[in-house]
């Protein structure tokens, strides 16, 4: 006689099972490999055209970076988040060192400075570690990919 099905059994997990493939990469090596501005599937150099233009696949290993339109909207975040980061303890620490008469020109002009270099400058860098990102959520995912399909923004 079969065991009874109780309500909760159909929302037990698969058992996890150990990635098959051996060229898998690890997320801290991933994640590495976009902050070096590398291909985070092989690790390959090249894979931006100029400063502000990733291409649209890996040199090497064929990976397409973009997977759907506006998918580069993470980038914006960890851009912005960077620039954030290294700001906010510049401004506490230029209030607290000149208070109480802060100099708000000064540090008004600092902080607009610091938050159109900084992005300017980790612009690459974020792109290519959320291309890193995006890679290790379809690896996670298992989606397959099709070397012969067309890039998103390519008109036919």
């Amino acid at each position: 006689m079969p065991e009874p099905i109780g309500p909760y059994d159909s929302l037990d997990p698969e058992p996890s099972r150990a990635p098959s493939d051996r060229d898998s990469v690890g997320v801290l090596r991933a994640i590495l490999r976009g902050l070096f501005k590398r291909c985070p599937r092989c690790g390959a150099r090249g894979i931006f055209e100029g400063w502000f233009h990733l291409r649209d696949r890996c040199p090497r290993c064929e990976l397409q970076f973009q997977r759907e339109e506006g998918g580069f909207l993470g980038a914006m975040t960890i851009n912005y988040a960077v620039a954030a980061i290294i700001w906010i303890p510049f401004l506490i620490v230029g209030f607290a060192t000149t208070s109480p008469n802060p100099p708000v020109l000064t540090l008004t002009l600092i902080s607009i400075a610091i938050m159109v270099v900084v992005p300017l400058l980790f612009y690459p860098n974020s792109k290519s570690i959320w291309a890193s990102v995006e890679y290790l959520v379809s690896e996670s995912e298992g989606l397959e990919e099709d070397p012969e399909e067309d890039f998103p923004g390519d008109a036919p």
